[in-house]
């Protein structure tokens, strides 16, 4: 894991790989968080379900006791789709708890 030195963002990104569980109402989904920052974080997955705009439950355990785990409502601001097809996905905070 890393910070990013990109001096234009407001808050600095660490580059993570952590499994997460995303869940949308009654629905449940895995995905990667690939980067996290205090504001929110870019998250992979592989459900055509999730669209920009969805209100969505994040939690992400690090399996170290030192950083306890996340537990987030938060808000898709953006979707896209890379060239592999893989889905990812710009994550707004909402509330962590």
């Amino acid at each position: 894991m890393y910070f990013s030195k990109n001096n234009q963002r407001s808050f600095q990104r660490m580059e993570l790989n952590l499994p997460i569980v995303i869940s949308k109402e009654a629905q449940v989904y895995n995905g990667t968080c690939l980067d996290l920052s205090s504001t929110g974080m870019r998250i992979e997955f592989t459900t055509l379900e999730l669209k920009t705009g969805d209100i969505i439950y994040i939690q992400l355990d690090t399996n170290d006791e030192r950083f306890p785990p996340l537990d987030a409502e938060a808000k898709l601001i953006r979707v896209n789709t890379d060239e592999e097809g893989k889905l990812t996905a710009a994550v707004e905070f909402i509330a962590l708890k």
